[in-house]
């Protein structure tokens, strides 16, 4: 998919805002302050899947009368769900197939986005149906448990779809506010994601502990529902308020349909990267594929975890992942001193094989509801080298990219970043109906960490990969 860059007049604020006391939050462009709303209203919804994931779990084991409320008595005397699977894989399996459903259907809804000036209302319909769906598992309750799990799946691949259409919008910003204001912008858009998770997660607990719901997985799911249909719903309203129309930034050739026109143009980008770019690019792609499949699967593979091995759940849950967000801070922070003072491909390098080590340490130790403590030492932990990988991997992106195909690059990485998604939880969930223990499935997530660290290492030196950017462009001039 190409993320081009922006044609119309949306390069001033002409708007205001629905809720009159966030103007204060509008920057110098509609699409700018759209995208501000986006992370506002984005981080509450990914942080609900928390609770859901772990009340899906519960509801799921009292289906076939194996939920044991006491940690002494352990979840593996499940049977299996329908005959098929253990209810302790359900979220892993939601996982897979939403992956591999995202993974089939993005270069698609790229096409959609480039060729077409649909846009603006696929990614104000996505986001409507997003929060219908959330709406909708309110209605979590043993009745209903399966349905829900589905609409979970579907919700993965329209959080993607989702991502890519604001995503394309990125571009056109830079473009019109310039580098300097970028960056900046870059810098609060994360800074206000991370602050929204915070906020949703700080105002769930607080509520829950309120209404005395404890560790019950079923009634914080719905209240975590309830919440992020009101606040998520609220900014991705405003959000899409602003973002601007788009019309079509280049036309289908004759031969060419919506349907493969994407997948095309995926692979034209690829083969260009690997006939002239191997060493730099090519291996960055393929890092990338590795080493987010591998950090993105963490919390879900951590969820199921943390409620079936240490018998964790409801509030305290959100409490071990309200520490990751918060210890997320001082990783970003390490993690850019390490690649000052050494560069962003071995400071990435250091992060990946820390991250493959503190996982073997974590799981090897965390086998049982004792000691309470460890699940939040490790989250902490666990925030710093999460907080640590994300920042590195953008700057190294942003640092080699060939002038003229910023766009289109970008759209690569967004792709590269969710093809193998679906791959971390697929083993785990294998392993874990083979009946092995749930620690060697986690850590069989280190295998990504491993190989990516690997494709880094055979990457260019760093100075050839920072020459890529200040050279012409091999892929246009050939």
């Amino acid at each position: 998919m190409d993320i081009e860059i922006l044609t119309d007049d949306s390069g001033t604020n002409a708007k205001k805002c629905p809720v009159s006391f966030l103007n204060k939050c509008l920057r110098k462009t509609d699409d700018a302050s759209a995208f501000a709303f986006y992370v506002m209203g984005n981080g509450p919804l990914l942080m609900s899947n928390l609770f859901l994931s772990a009340a899906l779990i519960t509801l799921a084991e009292k289906e076939i009368d194996c939920f044991y409320a006491d940690d002494d008595i352990e979840h593996d005397e499940c049977g299996t769900l329908y005959g098929l699977f253990k209810p302790s894989s359900l979220i892993t399996i939601t996982a897979t197939i939403s992956g591999i459903l995202s993974a089939l259907i993005l270069p698609f809804i790229g096409a959609i986005l480039d060729c077409t000036d649909h846009r603006h209302k696929l990614g104000s319909s996505v986001a409507l149906a997003m929060i219908f769906i959330q709406a909708a598992q309110i209605g979590t309750f043993q009745s209903t448990w399966l349905f829900m799990a589905i609409l979970q799946a579907l919700n993965g691949m329209l959080n993607w779809t989702h991502v890519l259409a604001t995503c394309a919008y990125l571009p056109g910003i830079a473009a019109v506010v310039g580098e300097t204001v970028m960056i900046q912008y870059s810098a609060e858009y994360a800074v206000t994601m991370f602050t929204s998770q915070i906020l949703y997660l700080v105002l769930c607990i607080g509520i829950g502990l309120a209404m005395g719901l404890g560790d019950s997985n079923e009634e914080t799911a719905r209240l975590s529902q309830s919440v992020s249909v009101l606040v998520s719903g609220l900014f991705y309203y405003i959000a899409w308020h602003f973002f601007t129309s788009v019309p079509a930034q280049r036309q289908l050739d004759e031969a060419e349909s919506l349907v493969t026109a994407g997948f095309i143009h995926v692979f034209k980008t690829a083969k260009g990267i690997k006939d002239h770019y191997r060493s730099t690019l090519g291996y960055f792609f393929l890092a990338v594929m590795f080493s987010e499949a591998g950090h993105n699967s963490l919390s879900l593979i951590a969820v199921t975890y943390l409620t079936e091995v240490c018998n964790i759940g409801g509030q305290q849950l959100g409490a071990i992942f309200l520490l990751i967000l918060i210890f997320m801070i001082p990783g970003s922070l390490f993690g850019a001193w390490v690649s000052k003072k050494t560069s962003p491909k071995i400071s990435i390098q250091i992060e990946l094989i820390s991250m493959f080590s503190f996982n073997f340490v974590a799981y090897f130790t965390m086998t049982g509801p004792e000691p309470k403590v460890l699940p939040y030492i490790y989250g902490s932990i666990w925030g710093v080298l999460i907080g640590w990988f994300y920042p590195t991997e953008t700057v190294i992106f942003s640092l080699m990219q060939p002038k003229g195909q910023e766009a289109e690059l970008a759209g690569l990485w967004l792709y590269s970043s969710q093809i193998l998604s679906w791959m971390p939880p697929l083993i785990f969930t294998i392993m874990n109906e083979r009946d092995i223990h749930m620690k060697w499935g986690a850590v069989s997530n280190n295998v990504f960490f491993i190989i990516s660290f690997v494709l880094f290492h055979l990457m260019a030196p760093w100075d050839t990969c920072l020459g890529v950017s200040k050279k012409p462009n091999k892929m246009l001039n050939n």
